[in-house]
């Protein structure tokens, strides 16, 4: 088996064992969910960083040739993040609810045999603009991700809140008031990022097509109004959450396009 190959395999087993473990604790009530996580979430993110290094090496640029490799980008920018990001939100259980999501794109990807095959070197000198544009653009990708992952978060504490369902689960996960903050500045932290990534693209030798550009835009105004919307208090933290959730299927939708240039 080829050693890119087998660091991805890897890389979706930890994320699936580390999900499975994190629901038996939570179901035995156990507290060292946070730290099994982040200890599972590290060694997937090492096995994911070997994978596009590896794959880097073979096509000697930033491996983003095609829509497998763009899912596993993608994953690896959302772990990156929960990394960086996650514990200054004390959000003691976004891993678990990170790991379904990096899980389902590695399987995805895993899927697609043919993209995976041992690449060609691309010919030519890499366009840093480009590179720019694409990985960047991809990292704020994996900003609305962990976004809408906490926006769900959210919305289950909050409807169990209402319910008073005051069960495990209620007492593991943050106050709604660190969930709605941390899910207006991931939107942010995304935001920033896609910015940069739009403005790289007109940098490029060749720009991107009027298609895949009109998409970004939408991407970017979407969650502009949600940085607008909080700053103008004008909708409830709930209804950020919701759309923060259900907004995602955008940048989602957007991906097969991406992955084609």
């Amino acid at each position: 088996m080829p050693p890119d190959r087998l660091a991805l395999i890897l890389a979706t087993l930890c994320f699936l064992g580390g999900f499975g473990y994190a629901a038996y604790m939570l179901g035995a009530r156990k507290n060292r969910v946070a730290r099994a996580n982040i200890l599972v979430m590290g060694a997937g993110f090492i096995c994911q960083t070997t994978f596009l290094y590896l794959r880097g090496e073979q096509v000697g640029r930033c491996p983003l040739t095609n829509l497998a490799e763009v899912l596993i980008f993608v994953s690896w920018s959302v772990v990156l993040l929960y990394l960086v990001i996650g514990p200054a939100f004390r959000l003691s259980l976004l891993g678990v609810f990170t790991a379904p999501l990096v899980f389902a794109f590695h399987f995805i990807a895993l899927l697609l045999p043919a993209r995976l095959s041992t690449p060609q070197p691309i010919e030519g000198h890499p366009d840093f603009w480009l590179e720019i544009h694409a990985s960047v653009s991809l990292m704020a990708y994996g900003a609305f991700a962990l976004a809408c992952i906490a926006g769900i978060m959210y919305l289950i504490q909050d409807r169990l809140l209402k319910r008073q369902n005051l069960n495990e689960l209620f007492f593991s996960l943050p106050p709604v008031h660190h969930l709605s903050q941390a899910t207006v500045r991931l939107v942010a932290v995304g935001f920033i990022l896609l910015t940069i990534g739009i403005a790289a693209a007109y940098g490029m030798e060749n720009r991107p097509t009027g298609l895949k550009l009109a998409l970004s835009y939408a991407v970017w105004a979407l969650y502009g109004a949600i940085i607008a919307t909080n700053f103008l208090h004008k909708l409830s933290s709930k209804k950020i959450a919701r759309i923060a959730v259900l907004g995602f299927l955008l940048p989602v939708f957007t991906l097969w396009i991406v992955s084609k240039h």
